[in-house]
């Protein structure tokens, strides 16, 4: 079975573990929005048993290709496993990076569990088992991060990176969450926003910005530059996984490792 990104891969290997063989098209750091599916994409996902990816618009240039194979291939949105009442909706527009909210994570844990039962019956004790544990896992995860951001004081949870991909995150665990782009790295950042990100700094007395691992720094670069010239200082708080992890063999390979990195990330560089 074929996994878009590698975040829903790990979802995936989570529950399947050794019943299942599994695969993701995109690798570390890689920015979904942006992906175009190659010929050998093409070939593996025509012979793919399950398909799992996203949704939400998330594999932005790969949509086209993922609702004409659905008509063939058993395809799978994890987010039409997530109750449509708790998305983020900005002008029309949802918000697909919900994973970024642990509790989410769990609702599209349970719906791959359901989905993979479906198509493996035989292995129904083994997916609920493992679904038990990971959910365990995911729910040890949510109570750590929520602690961890409280550690900071109300004033300092205002998180701001390249691109409006922790929404979901700084609405769980109270942040507030400023991007330079949208929710989609496809827009272009101009001249008002850095105008307007950098208003924002000032006032409220922001000590740090993030870059992303998927997405290009310039924008966060030029922003830190643009207040340094004005006699301020505004440090680079380090670098959070929004839209894939990390390396394989790094703390940051899977779901849970990412969320850890960036809440650590986050509060130190905060404090």
């Amino acid at each position: 079975m074929i996994s878009t990104t590698n975040i829903v891969h790990d979802l995936v290997k989570e529950i399947g573990g050794e019943k299942i063989q599994a695969e993701s098209l995109m690798g570390p750091n890689i920015d979904p929005h942006y992906y175009r599916a190659s010929f050998g994409d093409m070939r593996k996902l025509s012979r793919a048993d399950l398909i799992f990816y996203n949704g939400l618009g998330l594999e932005g240039r790969m949509q086209d290709v993922l609702k004409n194979l659905s008509a063939f291939r058993p395809s799978y949105a994890l987010s039409q496993f997530i109750d449509d009442q708790l998305f983020i909706v900005e002008q029309s527009v949802y918000d697909p990076h919900f994973w970024m909210d642990a509790r989410l994570w769990k609702q599209a844990a349970r719906g791959v569990a359901q989905t993979l039962i479906h198509h493996l019956p035989e292995h129904q004790d083994y997916f609920t088992q493992r679904l038990e544990h990971y959910l365990n896992e995911l729910e040890a995860l949510h109570n750590w991060i929520t602690q961890q951001i409280k550690t900071l004081p109300e004033a300092q949870r205002l998180l701001i990176s390249a691109h409006d991909a922790f929404g979901y995150y700084g609405a769980a665990y109270g942040l507030e969450v400023m991007g330079l782009q949208g929710i989609n790295t496809t827009s272009e950042v101009g001249l008002k926003d850095l105008r307007l990100m950098k208003d924002i700094i000032q006032q409220r007395q922001v000590k740090a910005v993030f870059v992303e691992a998927s997405v290009p720094d310039r924008a966060i670069k030029s922003l830190i530059a643009g207040i340094k010239a004005e006699g301020g200082d505004l440090k680079l708080g380090g670098k959070l996984l929004s839209d894939a992890l990390g390396a394989p063999n790094t703390s940051t390979d899977s779901y849970i490792g990412m969320m850890r990195h960036n809440t650590q990330t986050l509060v130190k560089a905060l404090k």
